[in-house]
């Protein structure tokens, strides 16, 4: 499900490293699934997630 959910924004996603980007599928995926915010706006909220995550370490 996750590959195909996101595909329209593939182009922003490939540009991650590795491991943040399975994070921010993961936590977009999360936000989508529970009606927190819409489609175009999950991966943006996943991606600040993961970043802050990272900075935290």
């Amino acid at each position: 499900m996750k590959k195909e959910l996101f595909k329209d924004c593939s182009m922003r996603l490939n540009m991650l490293d590795g491991n943040i980007h399975k994070l921010v599928v993961k936590y977009a995926e999360e936000y989508y699934t529970t009606n927190q915010c819409s489609k175009e706006e999950a991966p943006e909220r996943g991606i600040v997630k993961a970043e802050m995550g990272i900075r935290k370490n």
